[in-house]
């Protein structure tokens, strides 16, 4: 039987996924872009073509998605209005937010942007950081009062750096797309023994996303080994995203991936269907505060 087809903007590859995912699956890890309705910021210069809510709808039925966590983007800055729309658009009920703020945000803000499903906010460093570090932990102990989390996209040098920083800060801590290992040390850089000290001791959770950072082979198989020694370190601290639409992608003008070899390469690294379902299911519903049991997705 010939295999289902369907395009998706911004997804490689046209084939359903060979796995099934279970009842309240969650994509963590995924970036809204609707220049019409919300200009991005004046100093943005990748611009990234729209991406909205719709397309977004199509890659969620073509791989069975319930549930999504939508990422505020650079393009946005600290404007978080596209990335709010869109959870209110999605459904706040199977749909939460990580935002972008500094301190100038009042507490009001806060407490409106808590009320629409906003759960942690995102500090970018990947092209490392000259700011103030006091002011990162003023403001996430101001999150910190509504149990949000903190999600890091950095050099894991960096990161191996301010450990003792990261440590007391009052929060759950998420490393997006493996913690930014690099494909050539692998687990043998220092931050990976680092962040399986913090899943082990409840610290932080680990998004299996981004093959594509880092990677050096086309088939990613770099990167995904990284992807399963983390699944043999502690598979209950664990969390899967698409990074849809791959914007790193767009910007290097490299093809986009297959989304749906992207979920099939967490059943191979999983290897077993408690696990998947962990790190679908049971592992976001924690972390963002959804139903555990999937039936009202």
């Amino acid at each position: 039987m010939e295999k289902r087809r369907e395009q998706v903007p911004y997804c490689g590859g046209k084939t359903f996924p060979r796995n099934r995912i279970p009842l309240g699956a969650c994509d963590c890890h995924h970036h809204i872009y609707d220049p019409v309705r919300f200009p991005y910021v004046p100093g943005d210069v990748r611009n990234q073509p729209p991406a909205d809510v719709e397309c977004y709808r199509l890659l969620k039925d073509k791989l069975g998605i319930a549930r999504s966590v939508v990422v505020q983007p650079s393009a946005y800055g600290l404007d978080n209005r596209c990335t709010m729309d869109a959870v209110q658009r999605l459904g706040v009920e199977n749909t939460r937010a990580i935002v972008v703020l500094d301190n100038q945000v009042m507490d009001s803000q806060l407490a409106a942007l808590h009320r629409k499903g906003a759960r942690g906010i995102r500090f970018n460093m990947n092209c490392g950081y000259k700011g103030d570090w006091e002011e990162i932990r003023r403001l996430v102990e101001r999150v910190a009062e509504y149990g949000w989390c903190v999600c890091l996209w950095m050099d894991p040098d960096l990161l191996v750096e301010k450990r003792t920083f990261f440590e007391n800060l009052p929060v759950q801590l998420v490393l997006d797309h493996r913690g930014h290992l690099p494909a050539g040390t692998g687990t043998s850089h220092p931050a990976f023994r680092m962040i399986c000290d913090w899943l082990d001791q409840g610290r932080a959770w680990v998004k299996l996303s981004g093959w594509y950072f880092d990677s050096g082979e086309e088939t990613y198989g770099d990167t995904l080994a990284i992807g399963r020694e983390y699944v043999k370190a502690n598979p209950n601290r664990l969390l899967w995203g698409t990074d849809w639409p791959h914007p790193n992608r767009y910007s290097k003008r490299k093809p986009c991936p297959d989304d749906s070899a992207l979920l099939d390469a967490l059943f191979d690294m999983a290897e077993d269907e408690e696990t998947v379902y962990k790190t679908l299911v049971e592992n976001p519903a924690k972390l963002f505060g959804f139903s555990n049991s999937g039936q009202e997705a």
